[in-house]
């Protein structure tokens, strides 16, 4: 496992750099202690194919909470079919019923932070598709980032950190790499069927996310303390 300040040497050596480039380079350092989470409502089905490029093994990690939208969990088979990807479904270990009325944020902790913590500690890479354009919480994220998950350290992998949303399209594009159909429909994020809503013109892309709930993360991204 490599030190906060070789993560963060590492990290300044590829500012700049490629997605593939840094996806390349988690692969190499943590072989076969890396893993990808996608969602496959987003920027993650652009990871998802860069992976199908070079290492179709490596976990791709779905948490299915029980709550996706039924065109989520269609397209993620369709789409890992047709790449032959590694999808591994993590589940929450209980089922609270529709806690997102009434608290979502321990909704969202049991449905998936829960079932990714545990998950983790079988990887000390945990690549994502989270861009620093995509809320301020998120803007200042680098592309390598030492953190831990109570005693368990991991580094988290952000290939696509300095990218924006016309990038993720562009590459959709240019690659033949279908999206998701309720992108279609203008839905700019898409995460579980009670708390997402499409956007109206002119929104920030995560706005349809518990809107009105006063709330802007699930807690994936802030449940592991940077180092």
């Amino acid at each position: 496992m490599l030190t906060a300040a070789q993560v963060r040497d590492a990290a300044s050596e590829l500012k700049g750099a490629s997605p593939e480039r840094i996806l390349g380079w988690a692969l190499e350092a943590f072989p076969g202690r890396a893993a990808v989470t996608v969602s496959f409502g987003g920027g993650g089905i652009v990871l998802a194919h860069m992976l199908s490029e070079v290492d179709r093994r490596v976990p791709v990690l779905f948490l299915d909470t029980g709550f996706h939208f039924p065109q989520t969990l269609a397209f993620k088979n369709r789409f890992a079919e047709r790449y032959g990807l590694n999808v591994i479904d993590l589940h929450p270990a209980t089922d609270p019923g529709p806690l997102f009325k009434t608290d979502p944020d321990r909704c969202c902790h049991i449905r998936k932070v829960e079932p990714l913590e545990r998950a983790l500690v079988d990887y000390d890479g945990w690549i994502s598709a989270v861009r620093s354009d995509q809320t301020e919480h998120r803007a200042a994220i680098d592309v390598l980032e030492y953190h831990r998950s109570g005693d368990h350290p991991i580094v988290k992998v952000y290939p696509l950190a300095g990218w924006s949303r016309d990038q993720i399209s562009a590459y959709l594009r240019q690659h033949d790499v279908p999206h998701h159909p309720l992108m279609d429909q203008g839905f700019t994020s898409i995460g579980c069927w009670p708390c997402t809503r499409a956007t109206r013109p002119g929104e920030p892309e995560r706005a349809g996310r518990w809107s009105g709930m006063g709330k802007t993360e699930c807690g994936l991204h802030t449940f592991t303390v940077k180092a």
